[in-house]
């Protein structure tokens, strides 16, 4: 077992980065599906924002990323789907200047988990949030769990559930835990069949963030 490391991914990562989301979507060789970004849009957005992508790498096999963007949305105004935020493949919505982080992606590698990979992963994301001096970090978090209960509660209903402790959701429950607060429900998140098209926004506050200019 050799150790991980977490570092900025580099444009030639888009491969193995690109399938790792089909082995998320379980994906036969000659099947696609419409939420797989490509290899080249991958490395496309690399080269664009290099500090705001990540890998685990073990030797330099790629196990885990987590993909994010600057954008001038705030978690304050309406929700958007997951395409809409980012402004499709071609990351229309990212804002050289924006004052968020928006979480576009985020995986592990199954054969690599509970090993602290993602707790690190998060780590870097804050840590990128503090060193632009970002208001915060938001995301849209899947109701991994709400299928478990889908016939006995709306997922509006478990996810307020989930985020007042009365539920246990396995990626909900686990993010609030690390610093997140919940901004609200998010209906039709994703293009998925019901009942995985809908999330919870969760918001991350900087408590680094400094108002730039003069005070008035």
């Amino acid at each position: 077992m050799f150790a991980i490391h977490i570092e900025n991914a580099r444009s030639q990562h888009g491969d193995a980065i690109h399938n790792l989301i089909r082995l998320w979507y379980d994906l036969a060789p000659d099947e696609t599906h419409e939420l797989v970004m490509p290899a080249e849009a991958i490395a496309a957005y690399i080269r664009r924002f290099p500090e705001g992508v990540f890998v685990a790498l073990e030797k330099e096999q790629v196990v885990g990323y987590a993909i994010t963007m600057r954008t001038s949305h705030t978690p304050y105004e309406r929700p958007q789907s997951w395409l809409e935020a980012i402004g499709g493949f071609a990351f229309r919505n990212y804002a050289s200047r924006g004052e968020w982080l928006y979480g576009v992606d985020f995986f592990i590698h199954p054969n690599y988990r509970r090993r602290g990979i993602g707790t690190r992963m998060y780590r870097a994301r804050f840590n990128l949030v503090k060193r632009l001096n970002l208001r915060g970090f938001f995301a849209g978090g899947m109701l991994a769990g709400y299928h478990k209960y889908q016939r006995q509660m709306s997922p509006r209903v478990y996810a307020e559930k989930v985020t007042r402790g009365e539920l246990q959701d396995p990626t909900i429950t686990m993010q609030l835990n690390r610093g997140f607060r919940s901004g609200g429900f998010i209906e039709n998140y994703t293009t998925d069949a019901p009942p995985h098209n809908n999330a919870m926004l969760i918001v991350w506050d900087n408590p680094h963030y400094e108002r730039m200019g003069l005070a008035v």
